[in-house]
């Protein structure tokens, strides 16, 4: 059962939202066509620790969040600079569907 919904920014845009394991990270990063082996050094903030994917991935990949930051601000939030990653800006954000198996 999902507790919490954790979001994903790409180049400071909120794209997309995981439960917190690695497989509702994996499977969010294909909705939006982020490839995860190319992922380098995410930036997490605090409410992550504990998490299966700050235990399994962020912890030995990532980088923590400062807790007084101001340019990434989302305590909750997983921040990706992925270069030449093409989205429309103008479109607002809208949360996925999820599945019953998900859910």
């Amino acid at each position: 059962m999902i507790t919490q919904l954790y979001p994903i920014y790409v180049n400071r845009s909120k794209r997309t939202l995981f439960d917190g394991t690695l497989h509702g990270f994996k499977t969010a990063l294909c909705r939006i066509d982020v490839e995860f082996e190319n992922l380098v050094q995410p930036m997490y903030g605090q409410d992550l620790l504990g998490t299966e994917i700050e235990q399994v991935f962020l912890s030995l990949k990532g980088c923590l969040i400062p807790r007084n930051s101001s340019e990434y601000s989302d305590s909750m939030g997983i921040y990706l600079g992925i270069i030449g990653h093409n989205f429309l800006p103008d479109a607002p954000f809208l949360p996925p569907h999820f599945s019953d198996d998900e859910l």
